[in-house]
């Protein structure tokens, strides 16, 4: 029986060889189908992630024994299976609320970028398109209004 430092420098022994042999499981190193070291990822992927689906059949014990572990779990699941249902739904509705709001900067973002692209010319980053005495800049002065954003 191999003990649990063993297992653990064997399975990092087995993680360099694989790192070496394919670049690309380097950079998934847990399979989410997303590059942790590249950019983000994209919104598809993220609609994917949002919705929450527990597989029950997953639930199962690796011990010696585990049989009663594994009835006992999935006894435990289906008692409170009302509750990790709500839990669940909640959490959805929470990550596509997110998702939505996420999108929505976005283009938000995207639109003022044109904008600023396309309407305001050179400007200095930081800088205002409006005038120091005018209202609204931040050099305007006591009793000028915020900047709208």
């Amino acid at each position: 029986m191999t003990s649990p430092e063993e297992a653990i420098e064997q399975a990092r022994e087995r993680a360099a060889g694989q790192r070496s042999q394919d670049p690309a499981a380097a950079a998934d190193p847990a399979g989410l189908g997303a590059s942790i070291t590249s950019d983000r990822p994209g919104l598809e992927l993220l609609s994917e992630w949002s919705v929450i689906e527990v597989d029950r059949s997953t639930v199962y014990s690796t011990r010696r024994a585990g049989a009663p572990i594994t009835a006992l779990k999935r006894l435990l699941l289906r008692l409170l299976r009302q509750y990790h249902g709500e839990l669940e739904a909640r959490q959805t509705r929470f990550n596509i609320a997110l998702l939505s709001q996420f999108r929505d900067l976005e283009a938000r973002v995207s639109r003022l970028e044109s904008e600023r692209g396309a309407g305001v010319g050179d400007l200095a980053p930081g800088a205002s398109p409006r005038g120091p005495g005018e209202r609204g800049s931040p050099g305007g002065g006591p009793g000028a209004e915020p900047p709208i954003l």
